[in-house]
Order: structure tokens, then sequence, then C-alpha cells
């Protein structure tokens, strides 16, 4: 009995052991294809250059015919024309096309390497470039322009599923579009292969497929540089009424360069920016705060008072009118004195999510990633993508 019984699990073993793959379970490479971030790294440009060393296939984007194939291509303009593109000095008759490398060949555009695929829509005589490329080599070339590349590990890592978490939101929000971030500050700046270090790509490699969920969902991980001292309600900038955004007390951020700031600016360049944002109260004559958040201190409205008027603006308005290199975060003052106006505010950014500094002083107090995440986005949960909604 005892040998019969060996023998089956012998034979049972062996069976597992050379039933192939699809008779038991799909390849998982075809279960889950990699997931591809569409990255507007050009928008309303006149024209783009172009360079590719090695193989490469224009493709016109609608009809998937081959447009063009050649071995080499010197830096060449590459410009929106009446009937399609002016490329290399050829005429391609398309509106939407890509540019798709062959054989490991890389492509520059404007002198920036990127991975993966170029893809470029003509909307009349203006481009839009966009990078089709896996969301693991996105966030490459996203982590070293968010963050510095020798702080500690636990803190980067906590940055990756930032960031990976607020990609997938904009890939699942973005859908029928054309892209679904921009590279600059108002999504993720994102650099292309020359913003990859070693370091930051670790702390994408260790997190792999890590998201933050809330009742299972991805939402948007937002983060910004310094909170100033508490982070901020994003209901009050887009509308999301969400737990894990509702705002947190940091006191991890006060030794952050970027906690305290003071910035000035002339009365005359302050007016002509309100005039041209459509308030013009004549000339200035004082400020008056209407509305201010309790939690986070920040203001919510600002008056400007003129002498032909006055003006109730938005204090999110009002830091993108200014300037927001100006006026860095809306926890601030503002004070009239003589030809100039003077700004003196706490943090750098919207305030919403992750504040990276308080972040940095969390690690270096031996907080792990897991930790960090979860003090800024309170209620939220580590998940692997796949299992998220």
């Amino acid at each position: 009995m005892r040998t019969r019984l060996c023998f089956l699990m012998i034979c049972a073993a062996i069976s597992v052991i050379i039933t192939p793959a699809g008779s038991c379970a799909q390849d998982p490479a075809v279960l889950h294809e990699p997931i591809r971030v569409r990255v507007a790294v050009a928008k309303g440009a006149d024209s783009v250059k172009v360079f590719i060393a090695g193989n490469f296939k224009i493709i016109d984007h609608l009809s998937k015919s081959v447009l063009l194939e050649e071995k080499y291509l010197p830096e060449t303009n590459l410009i929106a024309t009446a009937a399609g593109f002016g490329f290399g000095g050829k005429e391609i008759g398309a509106n939407m096309i890509s540019v798709e490398p062959v054989g490991g060949s890389r492509v520059y555009i404007n002198g920036r390497i990127f991975r993966g695929e170029i893809r470029v829509f003509k909307d009349g005589r203006k481009l839009t470039v966009v990078n089709a490329v896996d969301l693991e080599e996105y966030l490459y070339g996203v982590m070293r322009n968010e963050v510095s590349t020798w702080w500690p590990m636990e803190a980067l890592k906590a940055q990756a599923i930032a960031a990976r978490t607020y990609a997938l939101n904009q890939i699942n929000e973005s859908k029928g579009k054309d892209y679904d971030v921009t590279a600059d500050v108002s999504s993720q700046v994102y650099g292309g292969i020359f913003s990859e270090k070693w370091r930051t790509n670790r702390a994408v490699d260790e997190t792999r497929d890590e998201v933050l969920t809330y009742n299972g969902a991805i939402f948007p991980a937002f983060f910004h540089a310094t909170c100033g001292g508490s982070t901020f309600d994003a209901a009050y900038l887009w509308n999301i009424d969400l737990p894990p955004l509702k705002g947190v007390k940091c006191r991890w951020c006060r030794k952050s360069p970027h906690f305290y700031w003071e910035k000035w600016l002339s009365v005359k360049e302050t007016e002509e920016k309100l005039a041209a944002a459509g308030y013009s109260v004549g000339d200035i004559i004082g400020f008056e705060t209407e509305k201010r958040d309790p939690f986070s201190a920040r203001i919510l409205e600002l008056k400007v008072k003129g002498n032909k008027g006055e003006a109730a603006i938005l204090a999110k308005d009002f830091r993108r009118i200014i300037g927001a290199d100006i006026v860095r975060s809306t926890n601030f003052k503002v004070t009239l004195i003589g030809e100039y106006v003077a700004f003196e505010g706490l943090g750098w950014g919207h305030g919403v999510g992750l504040c990276q500094w308080g972040a940095y002083y969390m690690s270096r107090a031996g907080k792990k990633a897991a930790e960090i995440l979860e003090f800024y986005y309170p209620g939220s949960k580590i998940t692997d993508h796949k299992d998220a909604k």
C-alpha cells in the first residue's frame, strides 16, 4: 500500500512537471501584458527635431500602413504641412504617424532620448508628440525629476508607488484621448532615458506592480515638494472627496529647504499679470484674505483691492496667475510695501497627498515606505495593480 502510494505521488509530480503550460494555465505574459503610458512630450510645437540612430519605420497611425522604412535618420525637423508631415525632406501624407524604432534603435526628440514608440499628431500647423512607453520604464524617467537619487531608499520606494498609482489613475481617466499624461509639472515631470539613474530605477524595480488603493480602487495619488505643516484637502482644488486625500498634520518637513519662503514682485508687474487674467482693478491699494482653510491654514479666496475696483480670486487661481514659482503655496501672506508686493509663506506645491520632503525625513527616522504612504494617504492600502479596480 505504501509502495503504491509513493508510486502515485511520483507520477503526479512528473505529470505536473511535464504538463504544457497552456493545458492548465495561461502564460502570465499573456494574462498581463505590459501597461503602456502615453506621455505628451511636446504640445503645440511648430517643429520637432528628430534623430534616429538605427532602423526605424514610420507608420500611418490610423491605417497601420508603413509610410517610410529607413536604416538611419540624421537630425532633421519634423513639421506639419497642409498635406501631412514634412520629414527629412520627404512629404508624408498622414495626420497621425508612429515612429517605431526597430532592433533596439532609440529615438531622439528635441535632444532627448526615449524608450518605446513615438506618435505624432497634426493639429493644423502644430504638432503634439506622444511617447508610448511601458509603465515601469516611464517611471524610470520620472523618478529622478521628482526626488533626489541620494534620498533614503524607503523614501524613493514610497515615491515610486505614489507615481505608479498616479499614472495608472490617469490612464483610466484618459481613455479616448490622445495621451494620458504630460511630461511637465502639470502631471509628473518625465525626461526619458537621460533622467534615469540606478538608485531611482532600483526603487521602481523593488516596488514593481505595487499601487495604492482605497476600497480596492486606484485613486489619484497626488504629491508635492513640501506641505509646510499640513497637507491639503483635494476637494478644494479638484472636487475630489476621498479620505486618503483629506489632509493630515505633518511635523516631518520642518527642516525642508522649502518650508519657509519669501518672494517680492513689483506692483506694476502684479497689476499686469492680474489684468492679463481679466482682473483689472487699477492701481493696487491692498489685499484681504476672504477665506482660509482652518485645518491647513491655506488661503481659499483672496480679495485684491484697487483704485478702480476690487476682485475676489480663488487662491489656486491667484497662484497660477502670479506664478507658482513666486507664490509657492497657498499658505501665504501678502503685503503691499511701497512699489512692491511681498509674499511670504510655508511649503511648496498644491499640498495634496504625499509631502516629498516629509517622506525624506520620515525615512531618515527609520520609517518604511508602507508607513510613509499610510501616513500621507490615510485609509489607503498597497495592492498589486492586477488586483485593483
